[in-house]
């Protein structure tokens, strides 16, 4: 049965739905070093929907930018082009992703939340430990399980089944799944990177988010960002699956990884910060809000 699954899944990755024509250009256009904001702007513009979730996030208590933002262009000026696009490119895989009515899906406000909750998260590590890439490292927290994603809408009903075994039997979603399904989320995540031609660091993070030591090394440091923060989230309750067993943070490949970059993080109160994680917890509820409306 698990042979028969995984040919299935490799026709789905093949039939996946393309990335969004706005992103492939944005992509496209952050990749030219002349590239100028308002060609940017203009590429935006285009897609009414994308427009509007750039300027609810522009001026959410996420940023705090001093100003209110009223268009994509004062948008871009603002906050960057390699910003702007990664808002972008995290809509646009929400939208890519959302399922079509009457579809029967997983707890997607859940998963979400958990989600934005890592990348919240990310990017706190990034600014504390001052490592990794503080433009993408939020987007590449929001986006390290959408192989979740793909495969509860491949099979939904043997994915119910995969959550609520890591509930009754106390086990990662990796163990479930590749018991029940024969692959994993972190596997398929990355295929799914890859098949949208993002960035190289997204198909990475979504890869070995759970296996750091396995990552290339130019990206391993944020790999290590977005894997700690993922172990965070489930400790501000922010998780997804019954996967809540202790983790010792200085045991993990992520903390050991951080730790030959940045010694002092054995000295890291991580009490702490999990406990100053509270003051994110308006911006998580509100980025999700966004996200999936």
């Amino acid at each position: 049965m698990i042979q028969d699954f995984a040919k299935r899944l490799e026709k789905v990755i093949e039939f996946l739905p393309p990335i969004p024509i706005v992103m492939t250009e944005l992509l496209a256009a952050i990749a030219d070093e002349d590239v100028e904001m308002n060609a940017l702007a203009r590429i935006i513009s285009k897609d009414p929907s994308m427009s509007m979730n750039v300027l609810k996030i522009a001026n959410s208590a996420f940023y705090r930018l001093p100003y209110k933002v009223a268009t994509v262009e004062h948008a871009v000026k603002m906050m960057g082009m390699k910003e702007i696009t990664m808002i972008c490119l995290a809509c646009g895989t929400y939208r890519a992703l959302m399922p079509s009515r009457n579809v029967q899906t997983f707890n997607s406000d859940d998963f979400w939340k958990h989600s934005v909750a890592t990348g919240v998260i990310a990017r706190k590590i990034c600014r504390e430990l001052k490592v990794g890439d503080k433009n993408v490292i939020y987007f590449l927290g929001l986006l390290h399980d959408v192989g979740k994603v793909i495969l509860d809408r491949f099979a939904h009903d043997i994915y119910t089944l995969v959550i609520q075994t890591t509930y009754d039997e106390c086990i990662s979603m990796i163990e479930a799944e590749k018991r029940l399904i024969g692959e994993s989320h972190d596997v398929i995540g990355g295929f799914v990177m890859e098949k949208w031609k993002l960035p190289e660091v997204f198909a990475d993070v979504a890869r070995y988010h759970h296996t750091v030591m396995e990552s290339p090394e130019y990206n391993r440091i944020n790999v290590a960002i977005a894997s700690l923060a993922d172990q965070l989230a489930r400790v501000r309750y922010f998780g997804f699956g019954g996967d809540m067993s202790g983790v010792v943070f200085s045991e993990t490949e992520a903390f050991k990884v951080l730790e030959k970059v940045v010694p002092d993080i054995v000295n890291m109160d991580i009490f702490r910060f999990v406990h100053e994680l509270e003051t994110v917890d308006d911006e998580i509820v509100e980025m999700e809000k966004i996200l999936t409306s």
